[in-house]
């Protein structure tokens, strides 16, 4: 498995990266594999939530039109 990281336009995939890391360090420990409930948390301005882990939901960050996305896939 590993962490794919989709940057929209106007955000760099390094930045993207960096949020995601940043918002999953922040929600460490609330939220199991088993949970059926998304987990939301701001960091540095952008909105992220992590949908539940139990539907393998993924995140989705925003600020203003700026998204990004990211979920865990198998390697290929």
């Amino acid at each position: 498995m590993t962490l794919q990281v989709l940057n929209g336009p106007g955000v760099s995939c390094a930045d993207a990266t960096g949020i995601v890391g940043s918002f999953h360090r922040r929600i460490a420990g609330r939220q199991s594999a088993e949970s059926d409930e998304p987990v939301s948390e701001t960091v540095d301005g952008w909105l992220c939530v992590s949908g539940a882990p139990a539907a393998q939901g993924g995140t989705s960050c925003s600020k203003g039109e700026q998204n990004v996305f990211a979920a865990v896939v198998p390697v290929e």
